[in-house]
């Protein structure tokens, strides 16, 4: 009794494909079979924008592009919506990495060829790729497709890579995600998260006129999480807002305790997630922190990548108006770390810009800066001056980078030549040494 098919595709349910595969996979001997997953990025948009008509034509017309006239397709299936797996037998001379380069250069024609027959738009395929020998014959079809499936979705958050080869160092990762993302409440509510403070030095006094709060993650054992291991992680996991709330609060309590001891205290700036602009919840918190802790408006200044404000102006925009409508300050966080649009400092009303400190790198010699690096600098600091708005320059690590920033007018300076990010203890020390009560900034 023949198999019912996929209505719009004609390839195998996914089911039957599974069961198929298996029976492949227990008959494997000296063979090799390649689980392909690919989907089309942004499928959606593309239906939502052309229509599902269209849509339909598209996908159809990949699937047969990629199916037909290929006898070494074993079985092929639509998992759901335009994600479609199949199973090639590899020939014997063609090695893992000659297949993975092949499927690469396929996807690009077919990318091609799918735009210019339907849709002005660019179309990207992402792959991932699950290479099964006699040494996986133990694996089962659910479990190689999902092999495959992981490594496409690693391809998809590359965006720069079409295709990528299952490695098995890729489920230690995936392990590795599952245990940060499953811990963090638990880690705030135990202490392992502390706000760490990175001072910043006014060019011309030198004296200490902010500070940068940053997450630190201390297991009990010692062992540090660094911030480039778990916040993207928790970017992804949508906690992100969770974490920034608890360093928010830290904030806010910290400021709002010095104050109350009648001690020093300089603005502290924080960090704006992306995540926070899709549903804006943001500023009701901040509204309700600033009610709770009644401290001065601008002791908190919000920080939004140069990227967010890029990513959706209009959105970055209100965001910029709400914290403003506090009375706190917004800067503009990583300057010229992409393709900066130099209008948007005309578009929003930023107080501070950041440069980035990819200006201050040379990989030839660190010492020293770049004469085109140095003209970038000198611009954009003059451009902010004639806009108001203050500069700032951080990863200043060396005397020379320091002088030459003091030369050209950046107001403000943060990295290591002055302090790297250290502990609430460490920075209250720091700012005892350096302020009396009447440098409080109001």
């Amino acid at each position: 009794m023949a198999h019912a098919r996929d209505t719009l595709t004609g390839l195998d349910r996914y089911e039957d494909f599974l069961a198929k595969l298996d029976k492949e996979i227990a008959k494997i001997g000296e063979r090799r079979i390649a689980i392909v997953y690919t989907d089309i990025k942004h499928f959606k948009y593309i239906n939502d924008t052309y229509g599902y008509q269209r849509g339909d034509m598209l996908l159809k017309e990949f699937v047969h592009l990629t199916t037909t006239n290929n006898s070494f397709v074993l079985c092929a299936a639509r998992v759901y919506s335009d994600n479609i797996v199949t199973a090639s037998l590899l020939r014997e001379e063609t090695s893992d990495s000659d297949f993975r380069e092949l499927i690469h250069q396929t996807n690009l024609d077919l990318e091609n060829k799918l735009q210019r027959k339907y849709l002005d738009a660019k179309l990207k395929l992402c792959t991932g790729i699950a290479i099964i020998s006699n040494v996986d014959k133990e694996i089962d079809a659910a479990t190689a497709v999902s092999n495959a499936n992981l490594a496409r979705k690693i391809a998809k958050a590359l965006d720069q890579e079409c295709c990528v080869l299952f490695k098995h160092t890729m489920l230690d990762s995936i392990k590795k995600e599952v245990e940060i993302t499953s811990s963090l409440s638990e880690a705030i509510e135990d202490g392992e998260l502390k706000v760490y403070y990175q001072p910043k030095i006014e060019t011309d006094s030198l004296t200490v006129t902010g500070a940068e709060a940053l997450i630190r993650w201390q297991k009990p054992d010692g062992r540090f999480i660094y911030p480039d291991e778990f916040i993207p992680l928790i970017e992804r996991s949508g906690q992100i807002v969770e974490l920034d709330y608890f360093v928010y609060r830290e904030v806010f309590k910290f400021i709002s305790r010095r104050i109350r001891e009648n001690k020093p205290i300089v603005p502290i700036s924080v960090n704006v997630s992306r995540v926070h602009m899709q549903k804006m919840e943001i500023l009701s918190y901040i509204k309700s922190l600033y009610d709770e802790y009644q401290i001065p408006p601008k002791m908190v200044e919000f920080e939004l990548t140069e990227s967010i404000y890029i990513e959706n102006t209009d959105k970055a925009l209100k965001l910029v108006e709400g914290f403003h409508a506090m009375g706190a300050r917004v800067s503009m966080d990583d300057f010229g770390s992409g393709y900066s649009s130099l209008n948007l400092l005309s578009r929003l009303p930023i107080d501070i810009i950041k440069l980035d400190r990819v200006f201050l790198k040379d990989e030839d010699a660190e010492e020293h800066l770049k004469e085109n690096d140095k003209i970038i600098i000198s611009c954009v600091i003059d451009m902010a001056k004639r806009l108001r708005i203050t500069s700032l320059c951080e990863g200043v690590e060396t005397l020379e980078q320091s002088n030459y920033l003091s030369e050209i007018g950046c107001e403000i300076q943060q990295g290591y030549y002055f302090s790297k990010p250290i502990s609430q203890d460490e920075f209250e020390a720091f700012i005892d040494k350096r302020l009396r009560k009447k440098d409080l900034v109001m």
